[in-house]
């Protein structure tokens, strides 16, 4: 079970709430030079497979559902682990100059409330679960 995050081009919007209806993205980016972008800040992520980057340590890992194309529309986050997590995943988005929605409450990835978010989706899961830290 994953805490799942989804970049793309969310326009001016202040929240999910304001992104109108008729709302076309923008494409983010080549895939290939927004992984060397992921690599720069955090260089033990592995995108031996381009389509599916991966980042793993004791406390938490962060898979890239990067997909097939060349030139990204999106691509989400899933996020395993603890609140570890909530710097490496800022300090990637700062670096893209990109944002992402938060899949369990619709609102936008925030670093200064998301460990609070994070820990919120933690107890769900371990209550789903019936295990602490799955």
């Amino acid at each position: 079970m994953s805490w799942d995050l989804f970049v793309q081009d969310w326009g001016t919007a202040k929240t999910l709430d304001d992104t109108p209806d008729d709302f076309q993205p923008q494409p983010i980016g080549r895939r290939s030079t927004i992984i060397e972008q992921i690599q720069a800040v955090e260089p033990s992520a592995n995108f031996t497979d381009q389509s599916w980057g991966t980042i793993e340590n004791d406390q938490f890992s962060i898979e890239f559902n990067m997909g097939e194309d060349e030139v990204l529309g999106s691509f989400a986050l899933h996020v395993r682990g603890n609140e570890l997590a909530i710097p490496c995943i800022g300090n990637i988005l700062k670096h893209l100059g990109l944002r992402a929605a938060d899949g369990s409450n619709g609102e936008f990835f925030d670093n200064d409330t998301a460990t609070e978010k994070m820990q919120a989706w933690m107890e769900f899961r371990d209550r789903i679960t019936g295990k602490k830290g799955i």
